[in-house]
C-alpha cells in the first residue's frame, strides 16, 4: 500500500485527503475504481473510527480509497463550505486519477452520518451554482459516479439528527425556513440524472432515524433511478464496519450489518459494468 497525505487549500491545513492506493498502482495495468471517504461527526468533527479502517477495508477489495477531512465547525465553516470541500476531493482525484491508477469514470463518495448526508449532497447537489461558479468547473464535473450513503443524516424535517442541520447552517433547527429544510433535504432533491446510490441503516438507530433512509429510497424507486437500501434489523448509530477493528463497544460489533462493505463492493461492481 502506498499511504500519503494531500493538503488541499495551501491557505489551510485543515482541509487534506489521506490518500490509499495499491503498492502498485504505477504498474498497474488495469485502472481501479475509487472511493472517496467522509467521516461522520455532525458537521462538527470528523470520526476516525469511519476513516482509515473504511479505506483499508476497500483498498483490501481492490477498490483505491481516500479520505477527506472536511472544514467543520460553525460559525467558521458552514454552508456551503463542506460541499465545497467535497468538490474539490473527488475533482483532485479525476485530475490525478493517473497517478492513483483509478478509472476517473469510476469514483464513488462514501459517507457515514453527517458524512453520508454530505456524500448525498454532493451526488445530488453538485450542480449547485453556488460549487459550479466559486471553483469555476463545468457542471458535473464534481458529481460521484455512485454514493454509498451509511446511516446517513437526510431530511431536515424532523424527526431528524437537529444537531447537523444547526451546525451545518450556524442556525438553530427551529428557525430553519422551509426553504432551507428543501433545500438541505436529500429526498428532495433526487432527479432523474442522480447518480446509482447504496444506503444502510439499522432500524434500531435511536441517533439518526432510519426513516430518512426510507424516503430517500423511495423517491430513488419514483424515478425509476438504480437503489439499493439495507435495513439491518438492530444496531447502535455510528456502527461504521461494524467489526472488532472499528468496535467503540460491544454494541457495535454486528455480524449483520458487517456485510455492508461485501454488499457495497457489489453493488458498485454491478454499477461500473452499465
Amino acid at each position: 500500500m502506498n499511504y500519503k497525505r494531500i493538503y488541499l487549500d495551501p491557505s489551510d491545513e485543515e482541509l487534506w485527503l489521506d490518500v490509499y492506493v495499491s503498492h502498485d498502482t504505477a504498474e498497474n495495468r488495469k485502472p481501479r475504481s475509487a472511493v472517496l471517504i467522509f467521516p461522520g461527526g455532525g458537521y462538527h468533527g470528523g470520526s476516525p473510527r469511519e476513516a482509515e479502517p473504511v479505506a483499508l477495508a476497500f483498498l483490501a477489495r481492490g477498490i483505491n480509497a481516500f479520505v477527506l477531512n472536511y472544514r467543520t465547525c460553525p460559525p467558521s465553516y458552514v454552508y456551503p463550505r463542506q460541499l465545497l470541500d467535497a468538490s474539490i476531493g473527488i475533482l483532485h482525484i479525476r485530475q490525478n486519477a493517473e497517478e492513483y491508477g483509478i478509472d476517473p469514470t469510476r469514483v464513488a463518495v462514501v459517507g457515514f452520518s453527517a458524512g453520508g448526508h454530505l456524500a448525498g449532497a454532493l451526488a445530488l447537489m453538485h450542480n449547485e451554482a453556488e460549487i459550479v461558479d466559486t471553483l469555476a468547473i463545468e457542471e458535473g464535473a464534481n458529481r460521484p459516479d455512485a454514493a454509498v450513503l451509511c446511516y446517513p443524516v437526510v431530511t431536515a424535517y424532523p424527526p431528524t439528527h437537529e444537531g447537523s442541520f444547526k451546525n451545518l447552517l450556524n442556525k438553530p433547527f427551529e428557525e430553519l425556513t422551509d426553504a432551507e429544510r428543501k433545500k438541505h433535504s436529500l429526498e428532495c432533491r433526487v432527479n432523474e440524472n442522480s447518480p446509482p446510490m447504496f444506503i444502510w441503516h439499522t432500524a434500531t438507530d435511536k441517533a439518526v432515524p432510519a426513516r430518512g433512509s426510507l424516503l430517500l429510497a423511495e423517491k430513488y424507486l419514483e424515478y425509476g433511478l438504480p437503489v439499493t437500501l439495507r435495513l439491518y434489523p438492530t444496531g447502535p448509530h455510528g456502527l461504521s464496519l461494524a467489526n472488532r477493528l472499528t468496535s467503540g463497544s460491544p454494541a457495535h460489533e454486528n455480524p449483520i450489518a458487517a456485510r455492508w462493505v461485501d454488499e457495497t463492493v457489489e453493488f458498485l461492481e454491478i454499477i461500473f459494468k452499465r
